[in-house]
């Protein structure tokens, strides 16, 4: 066996590198759990893309998974000072003991989350069955006394979930978050509320057809007539009306590429949330391959494969004075905490299988980021960014640390289609009598004949020329 590995290897005199991609395949391995409408439309990758390497301050991710038993992971994630300060003060970090049925498909699950202050632990299940298509989910707190207090039930399960994580509401009461849900390949249809109250917290439908997908979310207020079914009956017709407007988002978006990995990705989305704000989104996702100058490698490598990410978000309001076209409680209640229109233009470029550089560059600030990662056993990976916030106009930084050794390595090859690249664009043909001219630096010798020649003096027109 090892002679003929060796003459199969003698074979080869010129290769081109693939190295593999520079996360792990771990990312959205809960989204069965959520909402389908908040991880499609390319959000989850602009999310991703934007926010990986790139936030201020320090922070450090720890995922472990053992290998007797890849089943069974845990996760921990730490945050600095400046983390905590924007994101709150129970924000320091959480540990996630996670297990589920298959080390491959993350389908169904059962993981417990705690808190480092005084956020305490939840428990979360997840069951989906591929056969049917048909899912459901549940996540409710433990070991926290205030969460078990029966004069806080009702306003912890009144709180809508927000940012679609289901953890806690504004009260800080912990919230208990029940879902259904339906998805196949083409269509994917849920719920998610509060099973305590009936209190819906969200529903989705979101369809594809080919190369276009299109879906709606309702998110209904805390204090609307659509976050209680029982509500609904004694509602004026108008003002459901306006709560059901201010609080529906619509979503549509263009992929030609979808359904076909390891061949890059091209994305453009278009959303209209809760009649308040428009959201141009765009992604592309491309493996480029380029020659491959590094001193280090053998001579026998001619070509290294890129991995090349390219995102913007367009974000803008609807309505300038602060007004929105519905008079429902659920929309005074969004228009208290508007979103600011914004713009957010990234790229990243991982040059080979250790570096991974990234740009942000937006209306609140400019980062830079240099990423190195060394595929130990288990792997590390250290990021530094720098950048200028424009708000506070003051220089930021930020530290990344991450260990792993759980997620699947991913591979992609450069499409055949676009063989053509760097120098192989230049085609070649033989000189003719003016080329070997040109060499010699002697200009075209034009007989006299020729002299008012317009393709000599090239003043042909072209066809197209005589239409106004």
């Amino acid at each position: 066996m090892g002679q003929i590995l060796s003459a199969e290897q003698e074979q080869v005199s010129e290769v081109v590198l693939v190295p593999p991609l520079f996360e792990r395949d771990h990312k959205g391995r809960s989204r069965m759990a959520k909402s389908s409408y908040d991880f499609l439309f390319c959000k989850a990758q602009l999310k991703w893309l934007f926010n990986d390497y790139l936030r201020p301050g320090g922070r450090s991710l720890l995922h472990f998974s053992p290998a007797e038993d890849p089943r069974m992971s845990i996760t921990a994630r730490l945050r600095t000072d400046i983390e905590r300060e924007r994101l709150g003060q129970n924000s320091a970090g959480a540990a996630t003991i996670r297990f589920q049925a298959s080390p491959v498909d993350p389908l169904s699950f059962i993981d417990v989350k705690a808190a480092v202050q005084g956020g305490g632990a939840r428990l979360r299940g997840c069951y989906f069955n591929p056969a049917s298509c048909f899912g459901a989910f549940v996540e409710l707190p433990i070991a926290d006394a205030e969460a078990y207090d029966s004069r806080r039930w009702q306003a912890a399960t009144s709180t809508p979930l927000g940012n679609g994580d289901g953890a806690r509401g504004a009260a800080g009461s912990v919230d208990v978050c029940a879902g259904l849900r339906y998805s196949s390949p083409v269509f994917s249809a849920g719920v998610m509320g509060s099973p305590l109250d009936g209190g819906i917290n969200a529903l989705w439908m979101v369809g594809r057809h080919g190369a276009m997908m299109a879906g709606l979310q309702v998110r209904p207020g805390a204090s609307g007539c659509l976050s209680n079914p029982r509500a609904l009956s004694g509602a004026e017709p108008g003002r459901l009306w306006g709560e059901l407007r201010g609080a529906t988002s619509l979503a549509v978006a263009y992929s030609p590429a979808a359904g076909t990995p390891g061949r890059g990705a091209f994305t453009t989305a278009l959303e209209l949330q809760e009649q308040q704000r428009l959201v141009l989104s765009f992604m592309h996702h491309m493996a480029v391959q380029r020659l491959c100058k590094n001193p280090f490698e053998d001579e026998q490598v001619v070509g290294v494969t890129n991995y090349i990410n390219i995102g913007l978000q367009v974000v803008t309001q609807l309505r300038n004075d602060g007004s929105f076209p519905s008079d429902g409680v659920a929309s005074k209640q969004r228009a208290r905490d508007p979103v600011e229109p914004s713009l957010r233009l990234g790229a990243s470029w991982q040059v080979n299988k250790n570096w991974l550089a990234k740009v942000l560059v937006g209306t609140d600030a400019a980062v830079a980021a240099l990423a190195f990662k060394a595929w130990w056993q288990p792997s590390f990976t250290l990021a530094a960014n720098a950048g200028w916030d424009y708000k506070k106009r003051s220089p930021r930084f930020g530290l990344v640390l991450n260990v792993e050794n759980y997620g699947n390595i991913r591979y992609e090859r450069f499409s055949g289609a676009q063989r053509l690249q760097g120098s192989a664009l230049v085609q070649r043909h033989a000189a003719l009598p003016e080329d070997l001219a040109n060499k010699a630096g002697r200009g075209l010798l034009v007989q006299k004949k020729d002299l008012d020649n317009p393709a000599i003096l090239g003043q042909t027109q072209p066809e197209s020329a005589k239409y106004l």
